[in-house]
């Protein structure tokens, strides 16, 4: 542990001497930085900025040209933390490679379209992967207006989404129309014939 100029540093190495002081996943994560990949393993919510937005700029910036590895397994989350995610994910600069584990569900699902016009990027599977598509869900509650208003930002904001999963997949406008309606579950061959993944492992 550094400190200078009143910030404290910790090095990596020093913390994960002492595994007995970190949960299974903390230090699996903390591990895994070291090697330029990133798990995201939890609900997606604005703890990406740290946890997997950051690191990822940092190494895309930092002119080692090595490849990123990010290891994806979620049942979603909040669409707009996550589809900042997804803007990053379509730039990358270096060579990256997007591991869908167990099941990529709602933003996760949007998360492993990114990439999709980025040769950069290359996603893989495994053959029991999983991946859920639908509409997103919105409570409202407050005055009239501030429900309208926060109605007609939404219904801007799904076509963009509509927009990206037409322009990120191989899946039609009719297919959307359809999927719109019900939970659209897909296997890792499906995942790979609507260009969610590039490669089943």
């Amino acid at each position: 542990m550094n400190t200078k100029n009143n910030v404290t540093t910790i090095d990596l190495a020093e913390l994960l001497a002492t595994p007995q002081d970190m949960s299974p996943a903390a230090y699996q994560y903390y591990k895994n930085l070291q090697n330029r990949t990133i798990i995201l393993n939890d609900e997606i919510s604005s703890d990406i900025v740290e946890s997997v937005i950051l690191p990822l700029l940092e190494w895309d910036n930092d002119g080692s040209g090595e490849e990123i590895n990010i290891i994806l397994n979620s049942l979603g989350g909040s669409v707009f933390d996550g589809l900042v995610l997804c803007d990053i994910l379509d730039r990358l600069k270096v060579k990256t490679k997007i591991t869908a584990l167990g099941y990529c569900y709602s933003m996760a699902g949007l998360i492993l379209m990114s990439g999709y016009n980025n040769a950069n990027v290359t996603k893989v599977c495994y053959p029991f992967s999983t991946a859920l598509i639908h509409s997103g869900s919105t409570y409202l509650e407050g005055a009239t207006n501030i429900v309208k208003d926060t109605f007609k930002f939404q219904e801007k904001f799904d076509e963009k989404i509509k927009h990206y999963i037409l322009s990120h997949s191989k899946i039609t406008e009719d297919e959307y129309a359809k999927m719109e309606r019900y939970e659209w579950y897909l296997t890792s061959e499906e995942m790979l014939e609507k260009g969610l993944v590039d490669i089943i492992l």
